[in-house]
C-alpha cells in the first residue's frame, strides 16, 4: 500500500512540474534588442524561468518582456566571416506574475560556440 502511495505522490509531482512548465512563455525571438540567436534565447530563457520558480515558487508564470544590449561584443574574433570569439553583457525584464525581474545575461563566444552566463543578482 505504501508503495502505491508513493508512486501516486511522485506521479502528482512531475504532473504539477508539468503544468508549471507550461506557463513559462518559451517562443522566440523575444521582444528587444537581444543579439542572440533563437536558440540561445530559448535556452537562456528557460534556464531563468527554472532559477525564478525556485526563488519565487508561487508564480508560475514568466514571460520575457524585453531584452536590452548592455555592452555590444567585447573581443570578437572573426574567422572566415563567422564570429569566433568574445562576449557581450545583456539586461533581461522578466514578467513574473506582474513584477518585473531584471536579469542580467552575459554571453560568451569561443571557438565559435556560445554559451551564457546568468548573473544571481536578480532585482525587482
Amino acid at each position: 500500500m505504501k508503495k502505491i502511495v508513493y508512486v501516486l505522490l511522485i506521479l502528482f509531482i512531475m504532473s504539477l512540474m508539468v503544468c508549471a512548465e507550461r506557463q513559462y512563455d518559451l517562443s522566440v525571438p523575444l521582444e528587444g534588442n537581444s543579439i542572440a540567436n533563437d536558440t540561445l534565447q530559448f535556452n537562456t530563457a528557460k534556464e531563468i524561468y527554472k532559477r525564478l520558480y525556485s526563488l519565487y515558487p508561487a508564480c508560475l508564470h514568466y514571460s520575457v518582456s524585453d531584452t536590452q544590449i548592455v555592452h555590444y561584443p567585447y573581443d570578437v574574433k572573426k574567422k572566415k566571416d563567422k564570429f569566433y570569439s568574445g562576449y557581450w553583457k545583456e539586461l533581461w525584464s522578466i514578467d513574473a506574475c506582474g513584477y518585473i525581474i531584471q536579469v542580467p545575461v552575459t554571453f560568451y563566444m569561443k571557438k565559435g560556440i556560445t554559451t551564457f552566463h546568468i548573473d544571481d543578482r536578480l532585482t525587482l
